[in-house]
């Protein structure tokens, strides 16, 4: 009995420290009003499809998963993020999102895709949004290629 309520205990005593700051979230979003929300087909056709400037397209069931999973990891509209957004910097994920959002992200994509990424997915070496997408779109390049 003891060991359970200590255990409460602790679970109540770090839940704000792995939670997301709610109030850093709403202002995150708050910034972002300003910019146009895109669906998620103008989303892909504005930044993700290939380009004179992006050569080589993300596939599109790439972009749905983003454009669904990181709203639900952070709590942003999604819409309305830009592939130059800087994690850290601009979006704050450290701060809107779970504690464990790589995690979970690297489960989804395993999940969605069939590809295990745990063991190599750094978000620490990822600046920008962009750099997020074309990470998870070199990790499906490489699994086709295996594939092939």
């Amino acid at each position: 009995m003891w060991q359970q309520l200590r255990n409460l205990y602790f679970s109540i005593s770090t839940y704000h420290e792995l939670s997301p700051d709610l109030q850093l979230r709403r202002q995150v979003n708050q910034a972002l009003r300003s910019r146009e929300r895109l669906s998620l087909e103008e989303w892909f056709r504005g930044y993700w499809q290939a380009s004179v400037a992006r050569p080589q397209a993300v596939k599109l069931e790439l972009i749905e998963f983003v454009y669904s999973r990181l709203r639900s990891y952070s709590g942003l509209d999604t819409g309305r993020l830009r592939p130059s957004d800087r994690l850290v910097e601009d979006l704050q994920f450290p701060s809107v999102c779970w504690f464990d959002w790589s995690m979970t992200l690297c489960n989804d994509f395993c999940l969605t895709f069939g590809v295990y990424i745990g063991d190599r997915f750094d978000e620490t070496q990822l600046h920008t949004l962009e750099d997020l997408v074309n990470c998870l779109h070199q990790f499906l390049t490489l699994k086709e290629s295996i594939s092939s």
